[in-house]
């Protein structure tokens, strides 16, 4: 009778421990874990959120593995073991989620994209993507990130570190560039003058059959000494002054600013955006014409011309287009 009363408990304990390793049926459930939360209390959070059966497992999964438990938003779906729960928790296994960069967008708005995920705020990642510093630790002799975040799909989680983020998209600019810097090596130009043409003709058009011409226009323009005159740079200007309001009128072509190509010669001190494949590619192949101009046309595209008068020509053709 004494080992009868004696065994009896030890088989509910010995069920109990079973049954708390036991897996569970979910659904893409998430739970996000605050930093700074005690080992104890995530065991009882992932308890409550049915994400495993009994705390029990999860803190003699701790105890064994004395592993650190990292912070973040997880996702289970499937049958799920505690040790599938620990291994993610331990590993960082955070969920992620995708996210598209499309081309041509400049810091500011990848800042948006990140803060409406939620994967970093957009002041915290243009506090590092527009900081000099930055650059430098990457070799770069410009002023910010701007150019060399190559505009991609990526996968990130919420509350990733922006210097993190900016790691990802420099990597992936040096991997998908690598043909095209071979042939940078040849050309004359330095590798932040030639991204920053390119980030030019990013934003100057998005007709692919375009940008050789609009690149031509650029380097005979740089060649004879002439302003660039490229409204994007303008707008630029206006972002980095917080005063963009999507409207770009003629007073707006007079402000004071080193990145402004209708107030000051040569290039702008860094890129303008982050340019596509086909801007980088159009930047060391520019057509073999001898434009200096070019207009809108109306239509999406734009005029070319090789003299001034011919350029007024076309801008006066423009005008009567839009009455």
């Amino acid at each position: 009778m004494k080992l009868l009363k004696f065994l009896a408990p030890l088989s509910l304990i010995v069920a109990y421990i079973f049954y708390s390793f036991l897996p569970v049926s979910l659904e893409k459930k998430t739970v996000e874990i605050p930093y700074g939360m005690p080992s104890t209390d995530i065991a009882w959070y992932l308890y409550r959120e049915g994400v495993i059966r009994s705390p029990l497992s999860f803190l003699s999964l701790h105890l064994i593995k004395k592993g650190e438990l990292q912070a973040g938003e997880y996702e289970f779906d499937g049958l799920v073991f505690p040790w599938d729960v620990y291994r993610k928790i331990h590993y960082g296994l955070r969920k992620t989620y995708k996210i598209t960069i499309p081309e041509g967008s400049d810091v500011y708005d990848i800042a948006r994209v990140l803060d409406s995920y939620k994967i970093c705020k957009a002041e915290d990642f243009l506090k590092y993507a527009l900081s000099p510093k930055t650059a430098q630790n990457y070799g770069l002799n410009t002023f910010s990130m701007e150019g060399f975040l190559f505009p991609d799909t990526y996968s990130f989680s919420k509350n990733t570190h922006p210097l993190a983020i900016i790691s990802v998209m420099y990597r992936n600019f040096l991997k998908r560039t690598e043909p095209l810097r071979r042939e940078l090596e040849k050309s004359g130009m330095s590798l932040e003058e030639w991204v920053t043409i390119a980030s030019l003709i990013e934003k100057e058009t998005a007709l692919k059959e375009e940008r050789p011409l609009v690149s031509a226009v650029i380097h005979n323009r740089l060649k004879r000494g002439m302003k660039l005159q490229i409204d994007p740079t303008v707008i630029y200007a206006m972002k980095r002054k917080g005063i963009w309001n999507g409207k770009l009128s003629s007073k707006d072509l007079d402000i004071d600013d080193p990145y402004n190509t209708y107030a000051y010669f040569g290039l702008p001190p860094s890129p303008i955006c982050n340019p596509g494949l086909d801007s980088l590619a159009s930047a060391l192949r520019p057509a073999k014409v001898n434009y200096l101009y070019f207009v809108a046309n109306g239509s999406g595209g734009h005029r070319f011309s090789s003299t001034y008068s011919e350029h007024l020509a076309n801008v006066k053709a423009y005008i009567e287009l839009r009455r």
